[in-house]
């Protein structure tokens, strides 16, 4: 493992550990104290599990940064497939929501997006770093 790589999973990992505690203690705190919570608590609540996703994506930006060449054209690959592929997935769900096909949770709607584009962008960083090898 180079040490870009190194360096991106001493910064990823805890990040992401720190998400996963984050989220489920305040959706803990908030089934304990309610929808009738004062505002500025719920909105802390809210906010606090995307603290680790910033410390997320600072590392990728790093290791995007610091890599060679070919890395940046793999990840630039990846990404693209990704964004793409979530835009054009939550796009076909607005149609058939839009169209009463079917019925979408817009908070839930929200709350996936992100999860899939980085769902999607480590399937395609696979197929694609596949292809150079």
């Amino acid at each position: 493992m180079r040490p870009v790589q190194r360096q991106y999973l001493k910064a990823f990992i805890p990040a992401m550990l720190a998400y996963v505690v984050v989220i489920f203690a305040s959706a803990f705190i908030f089934k304990k104290v309610g929808p009738d919570a004062p505002i500025y608590l719920r909105a802390a609540l809210s906010f606090a599990p995307v603290i680790p996703i910033i410390f997320v994506c600072r590392a990728l930006f790093r290791f995007l940064r610091d890599s060679d060449e070919l890395e940046r054209k793999i990840e630039l690959e990846a990404i693209a497939f990704s964004s793409l592929s979530t835009g054009l997935i939550f796009i076909t769900l607005g149609f058939l929501a839009a169209s009463n096909i079917i019925y979408l949770n817009g908070a839930m709607v929200a709350i996936f997006v992100f999860p899939a584009l980085f769902g999607l962008y480590g399937v395609a960083k696979y197929f694609t770093s596949r292809r150079y090898r």
